[in-house]
């Protein structure tokens, strides 16, 4: 029997973790454009590792 799909794409995935970080970034006292800039740090720094 075929299993289900998962809900979850891996870009959704992704996209919660980015945003988790960005709230970590926020929780730990940077300003909301410093936590951007090292969210976006970290997204492109992934995508250059592809």
């Amino acid at each position: 029997m075929p299993q289900p799909e998962d809900p979850i794409t891996q870009l959704a995935a992704a996209a919660v973790q980015l945003h988790e970080a960005y709230l970590a970034y926020v929780n730990a006292g940077f300003t909301e454009d410093q936590a951007f800039e090292l969210t976006k740090a970290i997204l492109v720094a992934s995508l250059g590792q592809q």
